[in-house]
């Protein structure tokens, strides 16, 4: 050690010296690196560094077989990098904290309207009222009156009400029969007031909505500032915990629509497709997206990795050390790479072997060594870690959190006599986490 290294140390004492690189060695075998031997440069052998004595075998690239496509079978802490820190960006869960006594609208209610979520219906409502009645005088004689806050709020509970105590008309709402009548409607507006702001009820400037060619046109034009309105405020009120989930989410609907999706392996088959990234533990979504198909008639080009990345940044969670868990769907070797080197976001999933860059030696129908039931097998390339488990099928599944540890599961294993008994199988702790995590997410 030269002279101006050892003046690094001035002032502090051999055993502190040591004492600081015995917490460093600690810290790397929590991490699994494990202890860093100091070595004096003076007396190292070239035969360290010599490969004379392990002759390898090579393919016509100068590959080792195993490697060609740069997966191998042995974890390597260095290879991937130290794990991300997990910095948010301000303490998990509500921003805004209730009392014990306040039911769920209460939090609904701040996530609403501390946005401007009524006034902005009211300007948008009383911008298209007011232009109805000056170009269309004869139609539109009905008195007119800016709605206020409270009025807004009063006819949008009426909307949610209806939802749930379902009639064939409207009207029925307010009706006097005996056996048909809600009470409670009428005690909360008239049935002329609520027809009217129905009737001019508007969420966007209709004039300058963007029209079909033009690369601004967006289907959800006459929603989408209030949608972004509210998105933004479910961002403002909750600061999710480590464990996100990005997942598609159908909403029903079978009316008409253009850009309806039917999906047959859904519980719900027909309805609107949206993108959601949610906190795992309580299933409360950052931020949701609706999708709308293609744009201008052009299928949209890597359409899962934009989702993804889309989800994560309006979700301000980006560059922050959170761990995002989806299906096969969005999963692909490119992506994990790409947010565990420039977003500080690692990723599991599980995912489809037809995918580019998988280990090809496992990633297949029958792969070597996967037979029975607990059966695994592993393979790295740079942060990415993949395996291949036997449960009743293969389960194929990349990570950026993980290793290559192992822990086990309960299964049903039948017996050769017939009979089922619950065993202990060993299985990859990825896809345990996995389960558990976007399970519930």
């Amino acid at each position: 050690m030269s002279e101006s290294s050892d003046e690094e140390f001035d002032g502090f004492s051999q055993n502190e010296v040591d004492a600081a690189a015995q917490r460093y060695n600690d810290r790397l075998a929590q991490i699994g690196i494990g202890e860093l031997d100091v070595v004096d440069n003076e007396n190292e052998s070239e035969n360290d560094f010599s490969d004379e004595n392990e002759p390898l075998v090579v393919d016509e690239a100068g590959d080792r077989p195993a490697e060609a496509d740069g997966w191998h079978e042995n974890f390597n802490y260095y290879e991937r990098g130290l794990p991300h820190i997990f910095l948010p960006r301000g303490n998990t869960g509500p921003t805004t904290v209730l009392d014990p006594d306040k039911e769920p609208v209460g939090f609904f209610l701040i996530a609403v309207y501390q946005c401007h979520f009524a006034i902005h219906i009211i300007q948008e409502t009383d911008r298209y009222a007011n232009k109805q009645i000056r170009d269309h005088p004869d139609e539109n004689k009905s008195p007119w009156v800016t709605p206020t806050v409270e009025e807004m709020k009063a006819f949008l509970g009426l909307c949610f009400l209806m939802g749930i105590n379902v009639k064939p008309d409207i009207k029925s709402y307010w009706s006097t029969d005996v056996m048909l009548e809600t009470p409670y409607f009428s005690k909360v507006m008239k049935r002329d007031r609520y027809m009217q702001i129905m009737r001019y009820i508007h969420f966007s400037n209709s004039e300058q909505a963007p029209q079909p060619g033009d690369p601004n046109y967006s289907k959800l034009y006459k929603i989408e500032s209030l949608m972004n309105m509210f998105t933004d405020s479910m961002v403002n009120q909750y600061i999710p915990k480590r464990q996100l989930s990005v997942d598609e989410v159908m909403v029903p609907w079978k009316g008409r629509l253009s850009f309806k999706q039917y999906m047959p392996a859904k519980p719900t088959k027909w309805g609107i497709k949206m993108w959601a990234i949610a906190e795992a533990n309580t299933g409360y979504v950052s931020f949701c997206q609706v999708y709308s198909g293609r744009i201008n008639g052009v299928a949209a080009h890597g359409l899962a990795n934009r989702v993804v990345k889309n989800c994560i940044e309006k979700a301000n969670v980006i560059g922050q050390g959170y761990h995002i868990y989806m299906d096969n769907y969005f999963t692909s070797p490119t992506l994990f790479t790409d947010l565990f080197e420039h977003s500080n976001t690692a990723a599991c999933g599980t995912v489809r072997i037809n995918r580019r860059e998988l280990p090809k030696d496992i990633m297949k129908k029958n792969p070597e060594g996967v037979i029975n039931r607990g059966d695994m097998q592993f393979r790295q390339k740079d942060a990415v870690a993949a395996v291949v488990w036997k449960d009743k099928k293969n389960v194929n599944l990349i990570s950026s959190i993980h290793d290559f540890s192992v822990g086990a599961v309960q299964r049903n294993v039948q017996q050769a006599d017939g009979i089922f008994q619950r065993q202990e199988i060993p299985c990859p702790q990825m896809i345990s986490d996995y389960t558990q995590v976007h399970g519930r997410g």
